[in-house]
């Protein structure tokens, strides 16, 4: 758990006696940081315990009373002081925003109102040598003590000289206690939240001319929230999912405020159960409508009121799948007339404007919700270099994003219930609107986003008949909203949310670039979709918003207002915005390209599901595979069967395929006389069947021997160590330590297997390995595939099949291939791309320029190291004998002997092989 820093801001968790309390943090992805803190030069009595209660001193409680009235639950600045050596405690001073009796200062109000002695720096009662600070708390001491305020008075408000009544144990039977109380509202403070409806309370019973302080132990009647129990001495801890959240939600409410308590009943084991009431409403019904809790038959009879109230808010909980309904299945609504229709949200415009499509015509209908307005963004946005324009790199708003937000998370996609209140006229330039109350189960949405402090009522004129159904809902909405001072109506200050465009331009996309490749997977939202393949995604863990791009695929253009779009472009753009605008999502980026996009893949998140958007696509014929962007991605293989599937299916784009097409395209695509490329290559690695690695002579290459030197260099510094075991995930780059001559490379994992080893490839060489993760390391950024990219390529030898390395010649192959290639600047022409079993690969024709225009594909077969693919031979003798049967051998057989192809020559030399045999 975090921990407090040494000043701040903090709110008031509990207060443990009159000069001690509990600070607890603002929670950020868990919860909130806590820390116990004393207040400096003042000493309060102590407060008795269930194992001492006869240590209690008089006016403890009263004191423990004065400070908990006056700071549970609110905002503090605060300020450690010291730490004493022999207990350990944290000593400081707080302060408030507002003057209680004329002081911010709580330890002045404390001694004012003569809640506290005053201490001095020897621990005696003595001004001698005192601060400035300590002077003035002695005199307000001296003031208390002559008015007779608090511990100085003469007798408690009992009149009585002594401590309060106190039993920690009843000293009773429960049940004669419980008829006794059974159905009365109880004064109490709620001293302990066990778990989300398990407390301890303090009873405030009142007993002659005084009160007695009864503590029990009190489960809720009608629900149970998840078991919460940890650090309990010798027993096992259990913590179930969603049971601190359940506790956290009842801490903030009601830890140490006063309640009201309606004793029920009694458990098997004594534990009284019953009703807690505060001011803001019903705990328990509380709990039930946030997922918190569930209700349970075999006390439900016991609710004061009867359980339909408990009943309904756990039916609004399973309706919105909050936290234990996650899973939760109902049965689908039904459709009605547009006027009044149940519709689907797809998008959330604003925090009062909402596109809900109906379920029934299917037509989408841009709705305001009526007789609200949501609130006005923070400030105008701010560019990063304070220059101002139109895309500035910096936006900031605030409860505008709050509303949005509150809205998106619990609307989209999810099914509404709409009733048009008025059509608003087109006027100033705004189009015509239809106003609605929009309901989810029984809740109005305008309503909650008021409740919340998200919204302000429009104050409609009397005549006005444009207004809410719910308007008087409303209305008593926003005035307890106001009263509570939540969101815009508070006093605090009103939060700022920065979110910075990581893709503003390149040099800012590689700044994120590297944190975002070591995330591994990121959790984001879709804030709009502008094609198939490009989403503008916000990342709330680290406010800001960037532009992903997929890797592998192409996905057609849909064209703007006006513009003709691709072949299925339009229907591109709206399979992924049914699926994923707006919708909370999580992605991986492989790269970035030069306006400052990253590519990368996309995930939808469902409750049982998660699916690789690109694969979506594929499958639907929507988009098709880009080869290049195809082989650098880790999801290349899914990418290539989702085509095939769609293909076979003849889906969308392959509406009109032909599998004839596909090899007539191959065969033209590798036509020798049209390469798609010729380069200058270095092998760098050769695997079996023909299979080898290709470093292609260029700039980068020349710059990859300075680079490992630097790599070298950085990985022997002692703080290239990881802080935390590395553990990398499948696809992502890293820096491997190769186990022939114990050096660091750069790397790519190719699978993690159970026992923790890894499958890597070499990215600059291409050969493999299998290795602990103790030789593993974060890849730096500086060494990322962004300041260099990967220099080997995989490529397999065009027409040809070699022996394996296991098979009969697969050594001699290896051998041969090996002396030909070692050390040697060679040519490829390269055909296009094949599919392997790892994805793609190079297909090439080798040359040696010293050695004529032989190439060594020819020549391994010639030599009888390969052979021409059954394929290619069956196509080679099918195109000869049409030619015959057409009678065109002659012409045909002059025309090879002048110029024969690549197939002719490589089936020529596996007749020489075979006659040499």
């Amino acid at each position: 758990m975090a921990t407090l820093p040494q000043s701040g801001r903090a709110w008031i968790k509990a207060v443990l006696s009159g000069d001690t309390v509990v600070l607890r943090g603002k929670p950020q992805s868990g919860p909130p940081a806590e820390k116990t803190f004393s207040f400096s030069n003042i000493s309060a009595p102590r407060l008795g315990n269930a194992k001492e209660p006869e240590k209690e001193e008089p006016f403890a409680f009263e004191s423990r009373e004065f400070l908990r009235r006056v700071l549970i639950g609110k905002e503090v600045a605060y300020k450690f002081e010291y730490t004493t050596t022999t207990n350990a405690r944290d000593f400081g001073v707080l302060m408030v925003q507002h003057p209680i009796n004329g002081e911010t200062n709580i330890t002045r109000v404390i001694v004012k109102d003569g809640w506290a002695k005053v201490k001095t720096p020897d621990g005696k009662r003595t001004v001698r040598d005192a601060s400035e600070e300590q002077t003035n708390l002695a005199e307000l001491e001296a003031q208390a003590q002559a008015a007779k305020k608090g511990i100085w008075a003469d007798k408690d408000a009992t009149g009585k000289v002594g401590v309060r009544t106190a039993a920690y144990a009843l000293k009773e039977e429960p049940r004669a206690f419980l008829e006794k109380h059974k159905g009365k509202p109880i004064d109490a403070i709620l001293e302990q939240v066990r778990d989300g409806s398990t407390y301890r309370v303090c009873l405030i019973i009142p007993a002659g001319n005084g009160k007695t302080h009864q503590y029990i132990t009190l489960m809720l009647s009608g629900i149970k929230a998840p078991t919460y129990r940890k650090d309990v001495p010798n027993v096992p801890d259990i913590v179930e999912e969603f049971s601190e959240e359940a506790k956290y939600f009842v801490e903030s409410r009601l830890l140490q405020r006063d309640i009201k308590v309606v004793l029920e009943g009694l458990s098997s084991n004594d534990n009284f159960i019953g009703s807690v009431q505060f001011p803001m409403g019903n705990i328990a019904e509380a709990l039930l409508g946030e997922g918190l809790a569930k209700v349970v038959d075999w006390n439900i009879t016991l609710v004061t009121g009867g359980p339909q109230k408990y009943r309904a808010a756990e039916a609004r909980a399973k309706e919105r799948k909050l936290r234990l309904w996650k899973n939760w299945v109902g049965k689908p609504r039904v459709g009605g007339p547009e006027p009044e229709f149940d519709g689907i949200v797809t998008r959330v415009l604003s925090g009062d404007m909402l596109i809900i499509q109906s379920v029934t015509s299917g037509k989408e209908h841009r709705v305001t919700l009526s007789s609200i307005r949501a609130p006005k963004g923070a400030v105008a946005s701010k560019p990063a270099d304070g220059k101002g324009g139109e895309k500035d790199s910096v936006k900031e708003y605030g409860y505008d994003l709050d509303a949005k937000e509150f809205l998106r998370s619990r609307l989209i996609g999810k099914q509404v219930h709409v009733i048009v209140d008025y059509i608003q006229a087109a006027n100033a330039g705004f189009e015509e609107r239809e106003c609605a109350t929009v309901k989810q189960g029984d809740k109005n949405v305008a309503e909650l986003l008021l409740n919340r402090g998200l919204a302000h009522v429009i104050r409609h004129r009397r005549d006005d008949e444009n207004r809410s159904s719910a308007y008087d809902q409303l209305l008593a909405a926003y005035d307890k909203a106001e009263k509570a001072q939540k969101g815009v109506h508070s006093t605090k200050e009103a939060p700022v949310y920065r979110i910075t465009d990581a893709s503003f331009n390149a040099a800012r996309a590689r700044q994120f670039f590297p944190y975002l490749q070591r995330s591994g997977v990121v959790n984001g939202v879709v804030d709009y979709v502008a094609s198939g393949s490009r989403f503008r995604i916000h990342v709330p863990s680290q406010n800001c918003a960037l532009t992903l791009v997929l890797g592998g695929i192409r996905a057609p253009r849909a064209g703007r207002p006006g513009e003709k779009s691709e072949p299925f472009g339009q229907e591109a753009l709206d399979f992924v915005n049914q699926r994923v605008m707006q919708r909370d999502v999580e992605f991986s980026v492989e790269g970035t390209d030069k306006v400052g996009g990253f590519i990368g893949a996309l995930f939808t998140k469902t409750e049982n599901d998660r699916q690789n958007v690109a694969v979506m696509l594929l499958k639907e014929g929507l988009a098709s595979v880009h080869d290049y962007s195809a082989s650098q991605s880790p999801h290349a293989n899914s990418l290539y069967e989702a085509e095939r599937q769609a293909k076979e299916a003849r889906k969308g784009m392959w509406k009109e395929w032909t599998g004839e097409q596909e090899e007539v395209q191959q065969e033209e695509k590798i036509d020798e006389e049209k390469p798609a490329e010729t380069k200058e290559v270095l092998v760098s690695h050769i695997d079996g069947g023909g299979r080898v690695f290709l470093q292609i002579v260029s700039d980068d290459l020349r710059r990859l021997d300075s680079v490992m030197t630097k790599f070298a260099a950085f990985h022997a510094e002692a703080n290239s160590e990881p802080v935390a075991p590395f553990s990398p995930r499948t696809g992502e780059y890293c820096s491997a330590k190769f186990t022939v001559d114990d050096t660091w490379y750069r790397a790519r994992i190719r699978k993690a297997n159970p026992d923790k080893t890894y499958n890597v490839t070499y990215i600059d060489f291409g050969n493999s390995e299998t290795i602990p993760a103790s030789r593993l390391r974060p890849l730096d950024s500086q060494f990322n595939t962004n300041a260099l990219p990967p220099q080997a390529v995989e490529a397999k030898l065009a027409y040809i099949s070699v022996p394996e390395l296991d098979a009969d010649y697969g050594e001699e192959a290896f051998e041969y291939l090996r002396d030909a290639t070692e050390g040697k600047t060679l040519q490829a022409r390269i055909l296009g791309r094949v599919q392997t079993a790892t994805g793609t690969a190079l297909n090439v024709l080798l040359f040696d320029p010293k050695k004529g225009e032989i190439s060594l594909n020819e020549k391994l077969v010639k030599d009888g190291y390969g052979f021409v693919e059954k394929a290619y031979a069956k196509k080679y003798a099918a195109e000869q004998k049409a030619a015959k049967a057409a009678g065109a051998w002659g012409a045909a057989a002059a025309a090879a002997k002048s110029k024969k192809n690549v197939l002719a020559s490589l089936m020529e030399a596996q007749e020489d092989a075979k006659k040499s045999r």
